[in-house]
C-alpha cells in the first residue's frame, strides 16, 4: 500500500532528508481514468513498494487544490505530455517537476514498472540534468509580469463579434476537440443579442444549447450534464456529472428561456435542477460537488435497447459508442419522454454511480446562485429554501472567526471560493432583503482583499500561497467564467448596495490590472464585468419584497442590474445608474417598460 504524504513543506522536508525524488499523483474523485489507474497500478503491492522504497509519495485532490493542479498541468504541458487527470509527476526535492508517466489504460504493469525504473535511474545518475531540466520547466510556465493599463472601452464595440467567428456553426461548440460547454462565452452571447439581437449571434447561441441536448452531453434519462465531449459532435461524453457544471448550464439555460422565450430552454433547466436535487443536495442541507464516471451505467447495449422499444433506433448512433455500447442520443425529445420511465427501470438493474459527499465552499456559492436565480423565474419556493440552506450551512461549517475554509479545516479558500460565496450571498440578500447577507459578503471580500489582492498592480490571486515560488493571478475563461472577473462584479455590486466608495476604486483597479491581458474571446467575463463597471442598473427597492412592485423587481431578471433594499417609504422604486437617478417607479407594468428600455 503506498505511503501517500500530502502537498506540504514537511513532506519537501522528507524528501531532502531521505535524498529521494517525489512522485506526485494528482487525481480527479470524479475521473473513471484514476479510479483504473488506482486499481491497476497503486493497488498493487509491487508497485506500491517500488514507489514507497524509492520516492516520497505525495497525493493531491486536484477539486482540493486547484492552484496546484494547475502549475503542475502546466509543467505536464511542456514536458510534452498534455494534462488532464490522472497526473503522475515526478520532481526534485524541491518539488520541481523533471518528468512524467502517462496513463495508458491499454498498457500492463511492466509499462508502468518501466516508466519508474527510468525516473529512478535518471535522479540517481544524471541528477545535474535533473536539476537543469527541473528549472527549465518552472521558469517556462512563470506567468510574464503584465503592466496594468486604462479600462480600454474598445473591448465593449461588438464583443460578440469574436466569439462566434470561433464558433462550430454545424455543432455548436467552439472549433476544436475535446469539446466544452463555453458557458462564459454563451453568457455574453445572450445578454448582448438581448441588448441587440443580430442573427447569426442567436444562431451560435441555439447551435450550442440545442447541439449539447441532440447529442450525448446531456442525460436525456435522469437530467444532468456530463463534463464533456471528445468529439466535435457532442456524442461521445467522459461520463462525470459536476455540480458546478450543471450549476452554470442552469444559469445559462435560464437566461436562454428569459431572453429567446423557448420553453425548451426552461424544461431543460428544470431537468437539470430536478437532476442536482435528487442526487447531489445532502441530507445534512448542501449541494454535493460530483457523480463519479460509468459509462456502463450510461450505455447501452443493443438488446436492452430492443427490449425497451423497436423506437429505440431513433435515439441512437453508430457514431456514438462507447466499449461496443450505444450512448442515448437526445435528436426525439419527445420519444425519450414517452420511454423514459422504461429506460429508468433498465437502469435501476445497474449500480448507481458514487457520489462524492464533500463539502465544498465553491460548490455550494454556485449551486446556491443557480437555484437562487431558478427560484426567480421558475417561482419554486423549494429552490430558494435549498439555496439558502446551502449557504447558510456552508459558511457555519467553512466560515470560522476570521477564517475561511475551502473545505475541511487547514484547507484555506481559493479564489473561486470567494467569489462564487460572494456573488450567491449578494443573490441571497437581492431576494430576501436581509442585511445579514450582505454583511456576511463585505466581511469575506475584506478577507479576500487581505489574502488574495495583489497590492503592487490589483486584482486576486488564485491561492494565498505561492506554489513553487509562483502566484497566479487568471482573467482567462476556462471553461469557468474567470472567478477575478465574477470578483469585479461583486465589487460593483456591493458598491451599489452599500455606496461604499472603496468598492468602485477596487473594481477599477482590478479592470486595469487585466484591461492588456483581455479579449471578447478568451475573457468574455470579463467584458461583461467593464459591460456592468458602465451600465450596471440599481433597483433601489423602498418598498417590501412583499408589495406587487417588490415581487415584480424579484421575478424580472435583466442584465447588469442588482437590487438594493433601502427604507420601506411605501411602494415605489428609484432606478440608478452610477450616480444618475432615474424617476420613481410605482407599478409592475412600469418597471417592465423601463426594464425593457
Amino acid at each position: 500500500m503506498i505511503k501517500w504524504l500530502p502537498y506540504n513543506k514537511e513532506s519537501f522536508q522528507k524528501a531532502e532528508l531521505e535524498n529521494k525524488p517525489i512522485f506526485l499523483h494528482i487525481f480527479a474523485k470524479w475521473s473513471s481514468y484514476c479510479k483504473k489507474i488506482k486499481e491497476d497500478f497503486f493497488d498493487d503491492p509491487e508497485i506500491g513498494e517500488i514507489i514507497n522504497e524509492n520516492f516520497i509519495p505525495i497525493l493531491v485532490n486536484r477539486d482540493e487544490r486547484p492552484d496546484i493542479d494547475s502549475i503542475y498541468q502546466k509543467a505536464s504541458y511542456i514536458i510534452g505530455q498534455g494534462s488532464g487527470w490522472p497526473l503522475n509527476l515526478f520532481l526534485n526535492t524541491e518539488g520541481k517537476p523533471f518528468a512524467r508517466i502517462t496513463y495508458k489504460m491499454n498498457e500492463g504493469k511492466d509499462y508502468f514498472k518501466t516508466m519508474i525504473d527510468k525516473a529512478i535511474e535518471l535522479y540517481k545518475t544524471n541528477y545535474e540534468k535533473v536539476l537543469s531540466r527541473s528549472q527549465v520547466i518552472i521558469d517556462a510556465i512563470k506567468p510574464v509580469e503584465v503592466v496594468p493599463s486604462e479600462i480600454r472601452e474598445e473591448l465593449l464595440q461588438n464583443p460578440e463579434e469574436d466569439i462566434v467567428k470561433e464558433i462550430d456553426f454545424e455543432y455548436g461548440g467552439f472549433k476544436k476537440t475535446p469539446k466544452f460547454p463555453p458557458f462564459a462565452h454563451i453568457d455574453l452571447l445572450l445578454w448582448k443579442y438581448w441588448i441587440r439581437p443580430k442573427p447569426w449571434v442567436l444562431n451560435a447561441i441555439e447551435k450550442t444549447l440545442k447541439g449539447m441536448i441532440y447529442g450525448g452531453l446531456y442525460d436525456n434519462i435522469e437530467g444532468g450534464f456530463h463534463r464533456y465531449c471528445i468529439d466535435n459532435a457532442w456524442m461521445i461524453p467522459h461520463f462525470e456529472k459536476l455540480a458546478v457544471d450543471n450549476a452554470w448550464h442552469i444559469i445559462n439555460f435560464l437566461d436562454a428561456y428569459i431572453i429567446l422565450k423557448d420553453p425548451f430552454y426552461r424544461e431543460i433547466a428544470i431537468e437539470t435542477i430536478d437532476y442536482i436535487r435528487k442526487n447531489l443536495f445532502s441530507e445534512e442541507g448542501f449541494f454535493c460537488p460530483s457523480q463519479f464516471a460509468d459509462s456502463f451505467y450510461y450505455t447501452w447495449e443493443e438488446n436492452e435497447l430492443q427490449e425497451i422499444s423497436p423506437m429505440t433506433i431513433a435515439l441512437v448512433d453508430g457514431k456514438s459508442m462507447v466499449d461496443g455500447r450505444f450512448i442515448l442520443i437526445g435528436r426525439d425529445r419527445e420519444l425519450i419522454k414517452q420511454l423514459r420511465d422504461k429506460f429508468l427501470l433498465k437502469r435501476k438493474q445497474k449500480s448507481y454511480p458514487e457520489i462524492d459527499k464533500t463539502l465544498y465552499s465553491y460548490v455550494n456559492g454556485i449551486c446556491a446562485e443557480a437555484f437562487i436565480k431558478a427560484w426567480r423565474v421558475i417561482k419554486d419556493k423549494d429552490l430558494l429554501n435549498k439555496a439558502i440552506m446551502a449557504i447558510d450551512k456552508t459558511l457555519s461549517y467553512l466560515f470560522a472567526g476570521e477564517n475561511f475554509y475551502r473545505t475541511k479545516e487547514n484547507s484555506p479558500a481559493l479564489i473561486d471560493d470567494y467569489a462564487y460565496i460572494i456573488s450567491a450571498l449578494i443573490s441571497a440578500y437581492e431576494v430576501s432583503g436581509e442585511q445579514k447577507y450582505i454583511d456576511k459578503a463585505v466581511n469575506l471580500m475584506d478577507l479576500a482583499l487581505e489574502n488574495l489582492w495583489d497590492g503592487e498592480n490589483g486584482g486576486f490571486y488564485e491561492s494565498p500561497e505561492a506554489i513553487l515560488s509562483i502566484k497566479q493571478k487568471n482573467i482567462h475563461d476556462t471553461p469557468y467564467p474567470s472567478s477575478n472577473s465574477i470578483m469585479i462584479i461583486n465589487l460593483l455590486k456591493l458598491y451599489a448596495i452599500t455606496g461604499s466608495e472603496r468598492f468602485i476604486n477596487l473594481s477599477s483597479v482590478a479592470l486595469k490590472a487585466f484591461s492588456n491581458l483581455s479579449s471578447a474571446y478568451l475573457s468574455p467575463y470579463y467584458v461583461k464585468a467593464l459591460l456592468s463597471y458602465f451600465d450596471l442598473l440599481t433597483l433601489n427597492l423602498y418598498t417590501s419584497i412583499d408589495s406587487s412592485i417588490g415581487k415584480a423587481a424579484i421575478h424580472q431578471i435583466t442584465p447588469f442590474t442588482v437590487i438594493a433594499h433601502r427604507t420601506i417609504e411605501g411602494e415605489y422604486i428609484i432606478p440608478s445608474v452610477g450616480t444618475k437617478m432615474f424617476d420613481p417607479i410605482k407599478t409592475p407594468e412600469d418597471l417592465s417598460k423601463f426594464l425593457r428600455l
